[in-house]
């Protein structure tokens, strides 16, 4: 931790004396702008930063946010905890990988009467509601940490130090799937294929309910032809995973590429059902629909989409809108020409 963020943190809460008061200022302290003796901190989740690289940056995911609060805290003796928020787990596409991301917040036990979240990502939560938040130890987070630098890594092209983070995660937190499940990527993106499928199967002993290692796994089988033990894992998949809005539009990408439109839309309007307010469905939703025909629909659904996007990704959704709405003109004007 940077002596300057202890400076800070002291500074932001000297004013409150209770402990509930000196969270809150802290945390409006971390947003708030330069200008106002701020930080003018901007949530990214293009690159996983240590606390030092957070204070240097202004610049932050949900782990790194919540690191660099949780460090803050502690310098000025407030213990606080790393913790998952459940139920708000998401599929989302980054180049050719399909990401599973977790939530993390922080949490301060308050006793006796209540415990005090941090969530960086309001939004998310409005979206989805209620949830619980689990606890989460130390040499979790430093996995998941080493992890999710393994995948930035790897999308960069620096596969020796992809490699090494993996290992690093797997080697801080043995039984936890997720690490396992990033090496098998790795080692998979190497071509080291009798290793990717060793650290996938490790995966699952750690979780026999890991989803993203048993679509890994389908997909292993899959592209090596041992198509029997695919369809296993495809079928394993669909009972851990069927309560899962993602998976449902996982298989109604999967439903559209392969020309089933009518199968694509009974998998989003399921997954919809399930998360009614999940933006990246309704861009789903709406590529659906362009490619039958409805573009009135797809309008209303990337509208949808933008209504729920947290501000940093409405702006994704302007450009397909004007690009809808021209071709909507475009034919009035053909229609007025005949």
């Amino acid at each position: 931790m940077p002596p300057e963020l202890q400076v800070f943190a002291r500074r932001a809460t000297a004013i409150q004396p209770m402990t509930k008061g000196k969270l809150q200022h802290l945390l409006d302290a971390i947003f708030r702008p330069e200008a106002n003796g701020g930080l003018g901190m901007v949530y990214d989740n293009s690159y996983t930063r240590t606390v030092a690289e957070v204070w240097r940056d202004r610049k932050a995911n949900c782990l790194s946010l919540t690191a660099f609060y949780i460090a803050a805290c502690d310098s000025i003796g407030i213990r606080a905890h790393y913790a998952e928020a459940l139920n708000t787990n998401r599929w989302r596409r980054v180049g050719q990988v399909i990401r599973f991301e977790r939530h993390l917040v922080a949490l301060v036990p308050l006793p006796p009467v209540e415990d005090v979240v941090a969530d960086f990502l309001p939004q998310l939560r409005r979206r989805m509601g209620v949830y619980q938040v689990l606890v989460l130890p130390a040499n979790r987070v430093r996995a998941l940490f080493s992890a999710n630098r393994a995948v930035e890594l790897m999308e960069e092209g620096s596969a020796d130090e992809a490699l090494a983070k993996a290992e690093a995660s797997v080697k801080t937190d043995p039984g936890m799937s997720v690490g396992w499940n990033i090496l098998g990527v790795v080692l998979k993106s190497r071509g080291e294929m009798e290793a990717t499928e060793k650290a996938f199967r490790r995966a699952l002993v750690c979780d026999p309910k890991d989803s993203s290692a048993i679509g890994n796994m389908e997909a292993l089988m899959r592209e090596q032809g041992r198509l029997d033990e695919a369809l296993q894992f495809r079928v394993l998949g669909q009972e851990v995973r069927k309560k899962d809005p993602f998976f449902h539009a996982f298989l109604a990408e999967e439903s559209m590429a392969a020309g089933d439109y009518e199968e694509a839309q009974k998998r989003i309007k399921a997954a919809l059902k399930i998360l009614p307010r999940e933006p990246e469905f309704f861009l789903t939703f709406a590529r659906l629909h362009i490619l039958l025909g409805k573009t009135d629909a797809a309008v209303k659904d990337l509208e949808e989409a933008q209504r729920w996007a947290i501000p940093e990704e409405r702006e994704r959704y302007d450009g397909k809108l004007a690009a809808i709405r021209e071709q909507q003109k475009g034919k009035e004007g053909d229609a007025k020409v005949k």
